[in-house]
């Protein structure tokens, strides 16, 4: 018996023993600050040891020269931490398993820094050997933006909007900017301004991402002494923001978004225009249009967000897209203002004719003269939520500007759903809707559709149910979809979303079906 085990003892004395391999990793949740902002910066040890051979462990973390406020709470799990200088020094005891607490480091950015960057590397050692020493060392990397302020509502000289979007256009390639305001101001260019060109600029009229629309955009750019003009024409080729700011009373468009009219020599990043009010006052209360649309995107390359923005009461469509990668529009409202009082825009609220479009997320769509969101006919993909689209003049959603349609000849437009019959089930207390996707004589290539329930009500379209269906099944595909509760007096819609797969995101959107009043 044991001459049969001897082998099996040797082979097991011979397998070598587990690694102790430890590893450090750095995150902050900014990569540009503000000079003397807050900042936080998280360090997290990961990785394992030996079997009974935990060990004593020192993170050492760099901080930009002049940094204030330094803070790293040695109760914090665990972890015992010292200040010296701008060096923080942890240490603690990792056992035998983890996850292990993290060191979170809080300080204030210098506030000499003006546009400058920190790089360093934050050090993990350990009492017991680490048997991959390259994985105990992680970047630190602190950038603050150069500080750009509009001090004077005059449209020439220093400190003007004008002399400021030069200057940025001049020193705001690998430095990251920012243009700031000294406080609420009234802006009235006499001629066009200078498009922008600058890149990693953020230009902030001190309004924060997430600010209620009801709050006052205080700093303004109007157009009505500038001629035939665009207000902010952005043509970059990397990441702009426009944030918290009025555009109005142009004769063109209130904001352009495009790539540089000379070859981008990076690829093209995005342009976000967020929190801002176009084709309104500063309160949201009162049209004051721009002459063509109130946000313009024109070029193919373009991959733009436009975010929680007022885009109401301007002369044709709110906004615009006659070329992009990708436009995602997001928590707007487009056609209502303050309250959701009915502004409009003169025609369609989103129009659609180049690109990719993703129109959702709250918000709301409405009181547009035309169509909530119309496609034109060179649209690519087109996906919209309707939840906050409504009380618009024409349709609230329509593919090729021509009124109802169940299925696009073009194939672009997913076939739209007919709606048969619904019955209430009182012992289960389910309404049934019945309804059939009609199937096109050439159907584009989408692997799954999937059927939503819509109840209309004042404000938009409730979501209520839905179901997956795949376009393989041949023929016209028949549904029943349960929706909870007691659906009788209220009027149903179906439209459906195409995916290739089922667990990425929709990339089209089709037209609502006609309504269903269920008795």
């Amino acid at each position: 018996m044991t001459r049969k085990l001897l082998p099996l003892l040797c082979i097991l004395i011979a397998l070598p023993a587990a690694a102790s391999d430890y590893s450090l990793n750095i995150s902050t949740p900014f990569t540009v600050y503000d000079p003397g902002a807050p900042a936080r910066i998280t360090a997290y040890v990961t990785g394992c040891c030996r079997v009974n051979d935990p060990t004593q462990a020192t993170v050492t973390i760099p901080l930009p020269p002049g940094s204030t406020d330094i803070s790293a709470p040695g109760q914090f799990g665990g972890w015992a931490c010292s200040v010296d200088g701008t060096t923080v020094t942890c240490t603690t005891f990792l056992g035998a398993t983890s996850p292990y607490p993290g060191i979170v480091v809080g300080f204030n950015v210098p506030a000499s820094a003006d546009g400058t960057g920190f790089h360093g590397q934050a050090k993990l050692t350990t009492a017991v050997a680490d048997d991959v020493p390259a994985n105990n060392v992680a970047d630190v990397s602190i950038a603050a933006y150069r500080i750009m302020q509009v001090t004077t509502a005059d449209d020439f000289g220093a400190g003007s909007l004008r002399d400021t979007l030069a200057a940025a256009n001049a020193q705001c390639d690998t430095l990251a900017c920012k243009v700031t305001f000294a406080g609420p101001m009234t802006i009235e260019p006499a001629s066009p301004l200078p498009a922008i060109t600058a890149c990693g600029l953020v230009i902030d009229g001190g309004i924060k991402p997430g600010t209620s629309l009801d709050v006052p955009r205080p700093v303004e750019i109007s157009g009505t002494k500038a001629g035939f003009a665009n207000g902010l024409e952005i043509r970059s080729y990397c990441d702009v923001t426009l944030r918290g700011i009025t555009v109005n009373g142009f004769a063109a468009n209130g904001v352009v978004l495009a790539e540089p009219k000379a070859p981008s020599p990076r690829g093209q990043g995005r342009l976000t225009v967020e929190e801002c009010f176009i084709g309104t006052n500063t309160t949201a209360t009162e049209a004051r249009p721009n002459g063509m649309r109130g946000i313009a995107v024109e070029t193919a390359n373009t991959d733009a967000a436009i975010l929680n923005c007022t885009i109401s009461g301007n002369r044709f469509s709110g906004v615009a897209v006659w070329a992009s990668q990708s436009v995602r529009i997001s928590t707007c409202r487009i056609g209502a203002g303050r309250e959701t009082k009915p502004l409009g825009n003169g025609a369609s609220g989103v129009y659609i004719d180049g690109g990719v479009v993703d129109v959702g997320g709250g918000g709301a769509v409405a009181y547009n003269h035309d169509f909530g969101v119309g496609v034109g006919p060179h649209a690519g993909n087109a996906h919209v939520q309707m939840q906050y689209v409504f009380a618009n003049g024409a349709q609230d959603f329509d593919w090729g500007l021509d009124g109802p349609t169940h299925l696009d000849p073009s194939g672009r437009m997913p076939p739209s759903p007919v709606l048969l019959a619904a019955v209430y089930d009182l012992a289960r207390n389910l309404t049934t809707v019945y309804g059939v996707i009609p199937r096109p004589e050439n159907p584009p290539i989408t692997r799954f559709l999937q059927v939503l329930i819509l109840d209309k009500t004042g404000s938009g379209y409730q979501h209520r149910a839905d179901m997956f269906a795949a376009t393989q099944i041949p023929g016209d595909i028949p549904f029943a979809i349960n929706v909870s509760g007691d659906m009788r007096g209220h009027t149903l819609f179906a439209q459906t979303d195409s995916y290739f797969y089922i667990d990425y995101s929709p990339f089209d959107t089709s037209e609502l079906s006609e309504p269903l009043e269920v008795h």
